[in-house]
Order: C-alpha cells, then structure tokens, then sequence
C-alpha cells in the first residue's frame, strides 16, 4: 500500500466518524427536546391539579361559611323562641304557674 492509499483509508475513516458522531449529536438533541416537552407536559398537568385544588378549597369555604350563617341563624331563632317562652311565663299569674308546675 502506498502513503496515498493509507492517507485515503484514514481520511475517509474521520469522515465516517465525523458523520457518525453528528447522527448521535442529532439522535441526542431529539432525546432533549423530548424529555423537555414532557416535562412541560408534566408541570401543565400540575398545575391544573393545583387550580382544581384551589377551586375545590374556595368551593368548600364558601359552603362552610353557608353552614356557619345557617346555624346562626337557627341558633338566633331558637334564642327568640326561648325567649318568647321566658315572656309567656313570666306574664302567667303566680297561682297558675304553679298549677301548671312553671317556676317551682
């Protein structure tokens, strides 16, 4: 084999590595840009897990609070009712409270 050949041999060896090395760069850039997309795709998910969330929280508030302003206001009624009674029973005369066994 002369110098000419060999030199041939080696130079087309660097050119098949050179395109060998940039298929790999291409083949990992396409792997990146994947694993990137997913995880784009894998915060959008969280996030809209985290705005259900924050619904279902403002949602639940807003019914609790609709619980707590009932129970008020059925405790405020059962206040008046109670108080109605102590009225009536006060205005009763001594004689039939008693008859009526109110006040012993």
């Amino acid at each position: 084999m002369n110098g000419g050949a060999v030199v041939m041999i080696v130079f087309s060896a660097m050119i098949g590595a050179l395109g060998f090395t940039a298929i790999l760069a291409e083949h990992h850039k396409s792997i990146v840009k994947m694993r990137l997309q997913q995880g784009k795709q894998g915060d959008s998910s969280t996030e809209a897990a985290l705005q259900a969330m924050r619904e279902e929280i403002r949602a639940l508030r807003d019914t609790s609070m609709q619980y707590d302003l009932s129970f008020d206001t059925a405790l405020q009624r059962m206040e008046q009712r109670v108080s109605a009674m102590e009225r009536r029973v006060n205005q009763v005369e001594p004689g039939e409270s008693q008859k009526i066994g109110i006040g012993q």
